[in-house]
Protein backbone atom coordinates (compact mmCIF):
# COMPACT_ATOMS: atom_id res chain seq x y z
CA UNK A 1 0.00 0.00 0.00
CA UNK A 2 1.35 3.83 -0.76
CA UNK A 3 2.07 5.92 1.69
CA UNK A 4 -0.83 8.10 -0.47
CA UNK A 5 -3.51 5.26 -0.02
CA UNK A 6 -2.77 4.78 3.28
CA UNK A 7 -3.37 8.05 4.10
CA UNK A 8 -6.18 8.16 2.25
CA UNK A 9 -7.53 5.58 4.26
CA UNK A 10 -6.32 7.15 7.68
CA UNK A 11 -8.41 10.60 6.91
CA UNK A 12 -11.83 8.81 5.76
CA UNK A 13 -11.45 6.55 9.12
CA UNK A 14 -11.13 10.22 11.27
CA UNK A 15 -13.73 12.22 9.07
CA UNK A 16 -16.46 9.53 8.44
CA UNK A 17 -15.71 6.65 11.02
CA UNK A 18 -14.81 3.85 8.46
CA UNK A 19 -13.18 3.01 5.06
CA UNK A 20 -12.97 -0.05 2.70
CA UNK A 21 -10.50 -1.93 1.36
CA UNK A 22 -11.04 -3.08 -2.36
CA UNK A 23 -8.95 -5.87 -3.50
CA UNK A 24 -7.37 -7.70 -0.27
CA UNK A 25 -8.37 -11.12 -0.91
CA UNK A 26 -8.96 -13.01 -4.04
CA UNK A 27 -12.36 -14.35 -4.91
CA UNK A 28 -10.85 -17.84 -4.47
CA UNK A 29 -9.60 -17.22 -1.18
CA UNK A 30 -13.26 -16.01 -0.31
CA UNK A 31 -14.86 -18.84 -1.35
CA UNK A 32 -12.08 -21.01 0.21
CA UNK A 33 -13.52 -19.31 3.72
CA UNK A 34 -16.48 -19.52 3.12
CA UNK A 35 -16.71 -23.09 2.83
CA UNK A 36 -14.52 -23.90 5.39
CA UNK A 37 -16.53 -21.99 8.16
CA UNK A 38 -19.81 -23.69 6.94
CA UNK A 39 -17.63 -26.98 7.47
CA UNK A 40 -16.64 -25.78 11.16
CA UNK A 41 -20.32 -24.72 11.41
CA UNK A 42 -21.96 -28.39 10.26
CA UNK A 43 -19.19 -30.12 12.46
CA UNK A 44 -19.39 -27.96 15.61
CA UNK A 45 -22.65 -26.42 15.86
CA UNK A 46 -24.04 -25.91 19.56
CA UNK A 47 -27.00 -28.24 19.90
CA UNK A 48 -30.22 -26.22 20.97
CA UNK A 49 -31.26 -25.95 24.41
CA UNK A 50 -34.44 -27.16 25.59
CA UNK A 51 -37.42 -24.72 24.85
CA UNK A 52 -34.75 -23.20 22.48
CA UNK A 53 -35.80 -22.89 18.45
CA UNK A 54 -33.59 -22.66 15.28
CA UNK A 55 -35.84 -19.54 14.69
CA UNK A 56 -34.48 -17.81 17.82
CA UNK A 57 -31.58 -17.14 16.56
CA UNK A 58 -30.32 -15.12 13.37
CA UNK A 59 -27.03 -15.90 13.14
CA UNK A 60 -23.89 -18.44 13.87
CA UNK A 61 -20.79 -16.95 15.12
CA UNK A 62 -17.34 -19.48 14.75
CA UNK A 63 -14.71 -19.31 17.35
CA UNK A 64 -11.42 -20.32 18.05
CA UNK A 65 -10.75 -19.99 13.75
CA UNK A 66 -6.85 -19.93 14.56
CA UNK A 67 -6.95 -23.13 16.62
CA UNK A 68 -9.42 -24.66 13.59
CA UNK A 69 -7.16 -24.50 10.62
CA UNK A 70 -4.06 -22.79 9.20
CA UNK A 71 -5.74 -20.79 5.88
CA UNK A 72 -6.63 -18.27 9.05
CA UNK A 73 -3.40 -17.32 10.50
CA UNK A 74 -2.59 -14.76 7.76
CA UNK A 75 -5.95 -13.19 7.98
CA UNK A 76 -5.21 -11.12 11.27
CA UNK A 77 -1.96 -10.27 10.31
CA UNK A 78 -2.49 -9.49 6.69
CA UNK A 79 -0.52 -6.24 5.52
CA UNK A 80 -2.94 -4.78 3.50
CA UNK A 81 -4.75 -4.03 6.41
CA UNK A 82 -2.51 -3.93 9.43
CA UNK A 83 -0.91 -1.18 7.89
CA UNK A 84 -4.65 1.25 8.19
CA UNK A 85 -4.77 -0.76 11.76
CA UNK A 86 -1.14 0.90 12.87
CA UNK A 87 -1.82 4.45 11.56
CA UNK A 88 -4.76 4.35 13.66
CA UNK A 89 -4.27 2.19 16.97
CA UNK A 90 0.00 2.80 17.38
CA UNK A 91 2.29 -0.23 16.26
CA UNK A 92 1.50 -2.21 19.64
CA UNK A 93 -2.35 -2.92 18.60
CA UNK A 94 -3.42 -5.99 20.02
CA UNK A 95 -5.77 -8.69 18.36
CA UNK A 96 -8.92 -8.34 20.37
CA UNK A 97 -10.97 -11.23 18.93
CA UNK A 98 -11.57 -12.95 15.47
CA UNK A 99 -14.15 -14.75 14.41
CA UNK A 100 -17.34 -15.93 11.55
CA UNK A 101 -20.25 -14.40 11.38
CA UNK A 102 -22.62 -15.90 9.04
CA UNK A 103 -26.42 -14.34 8.77
CA UNK A 104 -29.13 -16.38 8.12
CA UNK A 105 -31.10 -16.00 4.98
CA UNK A 106 -34.97 -14.21 5.47
CA UNK A 107 -33.72 -12.54 8.90
CA UNK A 108 -35.46 -9.89 9.66
CA UNK A 109 -34.30 -8.70 13.32
CA UNK A 110 -31.95 -6.69 12.79
CA UNK A 111 -29.37 -5.43 15.06
CA UNK A 112 -29.38 -2.23 17.10
CA UNK A 113 -26.74 0.80 16.21
CA UNK A 114 -24.12 0.88 18.96
CA UNK A 115 -20.11 0.82 18.66
CA UNK A 116 -17.98 -1.22 20.18
CA UNK A 117 -16.01 0.97 22.51
CA UNK A 118 -18.71 1.11 24.99
CA UNK A 119 -17.60 -1.71 27.36
CA UNK A 120 -13.85 0.76 27.47
CA UNK A 121 -14.33 3.29 30.31
CA UNK A 122 -12.42 5.70 28.54
CA UNK A 123 -15.14 9.20 27.66
CA UNK A 124 -15.44 9.96 24.18
CA UNK A 125 -14.97 11.43 22.06
CA UNK A 126 -11.27 9.86 21.93
CA UNK A 127 -8.25 11.52 21.12
CA UNK A 128 -7.40 9.12 18.97
CA UNK A 129 -9.43 5.46 18.15
CA UNK A 130 -8.80 2.91 20.53
CA UNK A 131 -9.71 0.29 18.51
CA UNK A 132 -11.05 -0.94 15.21
CA UNK A 133 -12.52 -3.80 13.45
CA UNK A 134 -11.94 -5.06 10.19
CA UNK A 135 -14.86 -6.99 8.73
CA UNK A 136 -13.54 -9.16 6.00
CA UNK A 137 -16.33 -9.95 3.30
CA UNK A 138 -16.71 -13.47 1.94
CA UNK A 139 -20.47 -13.26 0.32
CA UNK A 140 -22.31 -9.75 -0.68
CA UNK A 141 -22.59 -7.18 1.37
CA UNK A 142 -25.81 -4.93 0.89
CA UNK A 143 -28.79 -3.01 1.61
CA UNK A 144 -30.44 -7.07 0.24
CA UNK A 145 -28.23 -9.09 2.46
CA UNK A 146 -28.14 -7.11 5.64
CA UNK A 147 -25.00 -5.33 5.24
CA UNK A 148 -23.12 -3.71 8.23
CA UNK A 149 -24.79 -0.29 8.60
CA UNK A 150 -22.87 2.54 9.81
CA UNK A 151 -23.02 6.04 10.64
CA UNK A 152 -20.55 8.49 9.00
CA UNK A 153 -18.91 10.64 12.09
CA UNK A 154 -20.78 9.17 15.03
CA UNK A 155 -17.66 8.41 16.62
CA UNK A 156 -17.50 12.00 17.68
CA UNK A 157 -20.99 11.63 19.27
CA UNK A 158 -21.68 10.71 23.10
CA UNK A 159 -22.20 7.56 23.85
CA UNK A 160 -25.70 8.66 25.61
CA UNK A 161 -26.47 8.40 21.49
CA UNK A 162 -26.33 4.58 21.80
CA UNK A 163 -29.98 4.74 24.52
CA UNK A 164 -31.94 6.05 21.52
CA UNK A 165 -32.77 4.21 19.12
CA UNK A 166 -34.64 6.94 17.63
CA UNK A 167 -32.18 9.67 17.13
CA UNK A 168 -32.20 11.46 13.88
CA UNK A 169 -28.30 10.84 14.33
CA UNK A 170 -28.98 7.33 13.52
CA UNK A 171 -30.94 7.78 10.89
CA UNK A 172 -27.96 8.66 8.83
CA UNK A 173 -26.80 5.60 8.84
CA UNK A 174 -25.39 4.07 5.57
CA UNK A 175 -24.83 0.30 3.94
CA UNK A 176 -22.13 0.02 1.59
CA UNK A 177 -22.61 -2.31 -1.79
CA UNK A 178 -19.45 -4.47 -0.92
CA UNK A 179 -18.30 -7.70 -2.90
CA UNK A 180 -16.18 -10.60 -1.45
CA UNK A 181 -12.48 -9.32 -1.67
CA UNK A 182 -13.41 -6.47 0.66
CA UNK A 183 -12.61 -5.82 4.09
CA UNK A 184 -14.66 -2.66 5.78
CA UNK A 185 -12.58 -1.40 8.54
CA UNK A 186 -14.38 1.16 10.93
CA UNK A 187 -13.56 2.85 14.27
CA UNK A 188 -14.88 0.86 17.47
CA UNK A 189 -16.30 4.50 17.87
CA UNK A 190 -18.52 4.34 15.14
CA UNK A 191 -21.93 3.61 15.70
CA UNK A 192 -22.97 0.40 13.53
CA UNK A 193 -25.12 -2.64 13.24
CA UNK A 194 -25.92 -5.71 10.93
CA UNK A 195 -29.50 -5.19 9.19
CA UNK A 196 -32.15 -7.69 7.05
CA UNK A 197 -31.07 -10.15 5.45
CA UNK A 198 -33.73 -10.05 2.69
CA UNK A 199 -32.26 -12.43 0.59
CA UNK A 200 -32.33 -16.22 0.32
CA UNK A 201 -28.38 -16.72 0.61
CA UNK A 202 -26.73 -16.68 4.15
CA UNK A 203 -24.10 -13.71 4.44
CA UNK A 204 -20.54 -14.72 5.77
CA UNK A 205 -18.15 -12.09 7.21
CA UNK A 206 -14.86 -12.45 9.03
CA UNK A 207 -14.67 -10.30 12.07
CA UNK A 208 -11.30 -9.31 12.55
CA UNK A 209 -11.14 -6.56 15.74
CA UNK A 210 -8.17 -4.80 17.14
CA UNK A 211 -7.60 -2.73 20.50
CA UNK A 212 -4.57 -0.54 21.64
CA UNK A 213 -1.59 -2.20 23.04
CA UNK A 214 -2.95 -0.77 26.43
CA UNK A 215 -6.56 -2.06 26.23
CA UNK A 216 -6.64 -5.63 27.29
CA UNK A 217 -7.80 -7.54 24.26
CA UNK A 218 -12.07 -9.31 24.71
CA UNK A 219 -10.31 -12.32 23.98
CA UNK A 220 -7.59 -13.92 26.67
CA UNK A 221 -5.64 -15.71 23.96
CA UNK A 222 -2.86 -17.10 26.45
CA UNK A 223 -5.39 -19.36 27.87
CA UNK A 224 -7.53 -20.27 24.44
CA UNK A 225 -4.99 -20.88 22.25
CA UNK A 226 -2.26 -23.59 23.90
CA UNK A 227 1.31 -22.66 23.76
CA UNK A 228 2.65 -25.48 22.05
CA UNK A 229 0.12 -24.33 19.13
CA UNK A 230 0.87 -20.83 19.68
CA UNK A 231 4.72 -21.74 18.79
CA UNK A 232 3.23 -23.02 15.66
CA UNK A 233 2.18 -19.43 14.09
CA UNK A 234 3.92 -16.95 11.96
CA UNK A 235 5.64 -14.12 14.66
CA UNK A 236 4.13 -11.42 13.70
CA UNK A 237 0.60 -13.18 14.84
CA UNK A 238 2.18 -14.30 17.91
CA UNK A 239 3.13 -10.69 18.12
CA UNK A 240 -0.62 -9.82 17.95
CA UNK A 241 -2.00 -12.00 20.01
CA UNK A 242 0.53 -10.16 23.07
CA UNK A 243 3.77 -12.54 23.07
CA UNK A 244 5.64 -9.19 23.07
CA UNK A 245 6.56 -6.04 25.49
CA UNK A 246 4.52 -3.10 25.47
CA UNK A 247 6.59 -0.31 23.77
CA UNK A 248 9.83 -2.31 23.88
CA UNK A 249 9.50 -1.45 27.52
CA UNK A 250 10.75 -3.31 30.85
CA UNK A 251 10.69 -6.81 31.31
CA UNK A 252 9.77 -9.17 27.97
CA UNK A 253 7.74 -12.06 27.17
CA UNK A 254 10.87 -14.51 28.26
CA UNK A 255 11.80 -12.53 31.11
CA UNK A 256 12.35 -15.46 33.67
CA UNK A 257 14.15 -14.35 36.85
CA UNK A 258 18.13 -12.65 37.09
CA UNK A 259 19.62 -9.19 36.87
CA UNK A 260 21.18 -7.43 34.20
CA UNK A 261 22.85 -4.32 33.49
CA UNK A 262 20.91 -1.47 31.83
CA UNK A 263 21.75 2.44 30.84
CA UNK A 264 19.47 5.46 30.70
CA UNK A 265 22.48 6.27 27.92
CA UNK A 266 20.97 3.39 25.82
CA UNK A 267 23.60 1.72 26.17
CA UNK A 268 22.48 -1.16 28.30
CA UNK A 269 21.27 -4.53 27.34
CA UNK A 270 18.44 -5.35 24.49
CA UNK A 271 15.80 -7.14 25.38
CA UNK A 272 13.98 -9.06 22.67
CA UNK A 273 11.05 -10.43 23.32
CA UNK A 274 9.82 -14.24 22.15
CA UNK A 275 8.39 -16.72 23.60
CA UNK A 276 9.85 -19.55 26.19
CA UNK A 277 11.37 -22.48 24.28
CA UNK A 278 10.67 -24.99 26.79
Amino acid sequence: MQDAELQAHLEAVEEQGFTILPNVFSVERANAFRKRIREIERDTLHPLEPGETEEDSSFYRTTGLLRVDPMFWDVPIDPKVTKVVEGLLGADFLLSTFSGIDLKPKQTTIQPLHPDDALVPVSRPHERPIGCTAMWVITDFGPQTGGTRLVPGSQREPLDLLFNQDDERLREAVQPDMKPGSVLLFDHATFHGGSDNHSDEWRLGLQVSYHAGWIRPYTNWFRSVPIEEVREFPEKLQDVLGYKTFMGGIGSANAGIGSYRESYSGKGRTREPRLPLD
